[in-house]
């Protein structure tokens, strides 16, 4: 639960939540300040106390939001262990600094003002207008008097009338502004060359002593991780089902239910002419009856082929009920009455019939059997599963259960904690992460639990064998070194080449030249700022055009091994405004950020000089602690 707690304290909504705690009143330390103070306070900061009330109060808020939050109660030990208290107490003594300075300095607050700002909060209105019933029901819903609400706004009020005359007309420098502005909306233009791996061919085969060397260097990649050979045997409906238990009456009664499963249905070619009313469907229908055809009253409507022609349809595929109901009821070649469709009237002619055609049932007996002593199979599986665990206990082998219960025990010879075998492979495991994960948990002779499968199996696994982890020799992974040491080395050659290239286009000479140097083509990126997506450029080309001016030249590494030169063609700063959308929000942050730093540093020197103290007995009396 604590870790699950200690998550959530990471979530964007907590984050938000203990901003609001303590961002306004931020910077307080009360370790060495601990000493004793008056029995009705659990501190104090100059003359200005923190109310054991007022502290009980919001504790039990806070820690009914947190209950509220993460679905369960919050025992006193959580709460001290997620910091409550502590931040609540540092919270309040930061309030009663800015409290006590204020109250020093003559500052107040009038009645009147109190009055205004209650009626004029949204939380106590209702149609536009403060509401006074419903004012008193929200604060006493928080353990509130009316007394001790207009006392926590009076002194909400003082702190913010003290805060806002020091730091509220702290704006952002223009200066940083523009040099923000700069950074964010600049744009480059980049011309650049590929340098392919293959460009660094043959590479002649390492010496010896070379393939020491980087044996020797690189010794971890080749080591072999422990291995452990399992004993496996699965518990699952198809392997304890027995289709030939299935009588011939039984799967001929499943045959008959579900006839459908085993062919295909009825299709029929239908064609079909719309009218925008019934009227006007069944005038058309009359003069069919009278011997007009339907290619007649198609060529009247002016409409194509394509246009009346609905396809070969099952009948389920058919959008309109009503039309399908019409032509399954035709034969080949007829024309129905007028038919009431969804938008008005219409009439329909079937043109082809594929009849339905169904397997027969000796086609299909075994497939019918099976299924129906799996479905049996499923019904038993979890009987077997405890029958099987009790042999366990009782001290039995997994080959001695396989006999008993007609499975099969399967063994791994080796699988690693990766899910694979000695050549690298994925070995083939019934839920391979979760077994695996269990077997390197486990050790040789211990009893394990079974895994349990998503088609209602379980998973049985006996650790029969642990190969710890070793050093491979040389000689037994020198295919493996040899191929490492070469794809290192064209790395290095082709690093080499680049920096090359680089120094002779940074001295002067034409991206062209160089390009043509190495076979390569000149290639211009569009215009892109410093969080441009270019596909060919990676983000760490991107990163590499911003590292110098108009003519930087520089070579990226890209994820293929392949090597970038590349060469700022151009680079271009928009015109700094300072009322621009994006640079007025920025202004707005800033100037946030600068004055809750100085009202945080003001806070905590206050504190400093008007000296605090907790009453440690008090606080924890009221936070559920006191005797533990």
């Amino acid at each position: 639960m604590l870790d699950s707690l200690r998550r959530g304290a990471n979530t964007i909504v907590a984050k938000i939540l203990l901003g609001l705690l303590v961002v306004s009143f931020a910077v307080w330390g009360i370790a060495d300040v601990f000493r004793s103070t008056g029995s009705q306070s659990v501190a104090e900061v100059g003359d200005t106390e923190v109310s054991l009330t007022d502290f009980g109060r919001q504790y039990q808020r806070e820690i009914q939001a947190f209950s509220r939050q993460y679905g369960q109660p919050i025992t006193p030990e959580l709460a001290a262990q997620l910091g409550l208290p502590s931040r609540l107490l540092g919270r309040m003594i930061s309030e009663a600094a800015l409290t006590d300075t204020a109250t020093s300095m003559g500052l107040g607050v009038s009645d009147e003002a109190i009055a205004k700002t209650i009626a004029a909060d949204p939380n106590f209105q209702a149609g536009g207008k403060f509401d006074r019933a419903y004012f008193n029901q929200l604060i006493n819903q928080n353990g509130l008097t009316e007394a001790q609400y207009i006392a926590e706004q009076r002194s909400l009020l003082l702190r913010r009338q003290l805060a806002e005359g020091l730091f509220g007309g702290m704006g952002t420098p223009t200066t940083l502004l523009e040099q923000l502005s700069r950074y964010r909306d600049e744009v480059r233009i980049v011309d650049y060359i590929e340098l392919p791996r293959s460009l660094i061919t043959p590479i002649p085969t390492p010496s010896g002593d070379e393939l020491q060397t980087y044996y020797d260097a690189n010794k971890d990649q080749y080591r072999a991780p422990e291995y452990r050979k399992l004993d496996i045997l699965t518990l699952t409906p198809d392997d304890i089902a027995d289709p030939s238990a299935v009588t011939d009456e039984d799967a001929r009664k499943e045959y008959e239910r579900t006839k459908g499963q085993y062919g295909t249905a009825e299709q029929r070619r239908i064609q079909q002419i719309l009218f925008p009313t019934i009227e006007e469907a069944k005038a058309a229908s009359d003069k069919i009856k009278g011997g007009a055809t339907f290619e007649q009253i198609v060529g009247e409507r002016n409409l194509k082929p394509e246009d009346i022609d609905l396809g070969l349809l099952t009948k389920d595929r058919v959008v309109d009920p009503a039309i399908a109901e019409a032509a399954f009821g035709l034969g080949a070649g007829a024309v129905s009455d007028a038919v009431e469709a969804r938008f008005g009237g219409a009439l329909v002619r079937v043109t082809e019939i594929v009849p339905q055609s169904v397997r027969p049932f000796e086609d299909v007996a075994a497939e019918i059997k099976a299924s129906i002593a799996r479905r049996a199979a499923e019904g038993t599986v979890l009987e077997t599963h405890d029958e099987i665990e009790d042999a366990r206990a009782g001290g039995a082998t997994l080959a001695e259960i396989a006999e008993r219960f007609k499975l099969k025990v399967r063994t791994i010879e080796a699988v690693d904690a990766e899910g694979k075998d000695a050549a690298g492979a994925t070995v083939d495991i019934p839920q391979s992460t979760e077994v695996v994960a269990a077997a390197f948990a486990s050790d040789v002779g211990v009893e394990n639990d079974p895994v349990s499968m998503s088609n209602r199996g379980f998973v049985f696994f006996d650790v029969v064998d642990v190969r710890a982890a070793r050093d491979r020799p040389l000689e037994e992974v020198k295919d493996q070194v040899t191929k490492g040491w070469t794809e290192a080395r064209i790395g290095e050659l082709l690093q080499a080449k680049a920096d090359d290239l680089q120094k002779s286009v940074a001295g002067g000479q034409d991206l062209a030249v160089a390009a043509q140097s190495v076979g390569a083509t000149v290639k211009t990126t569009q215009a892109f700022a410093r969080n441009g997506q270019i596909a060919d450029l990676t983000p760490a080309g991107v990163d590499a055009a911003f590292g110098g001016p108009e003519g930087h030249v520089a070579t990226v590494e890209k994820e293929d091994g392949s090597r970038l030169l590349i060469k700022v063609k151009s680079a271009v700063v928009p015109p700094f405004f300072a009322e621009a959308a994006g640079n007025a929000e920025a202004a707005k942050g800033f100037a946030e950020e600068l004055q809750s730093s100085l009202l945080s540093q003001y806070i905590e020197q206050r504190q400093a000089e008007l000296g605090s103290s907790v009453n440690q007995a008090a606080l924890q009396q009221v936070i559920g602690l006191a005797g533990r």
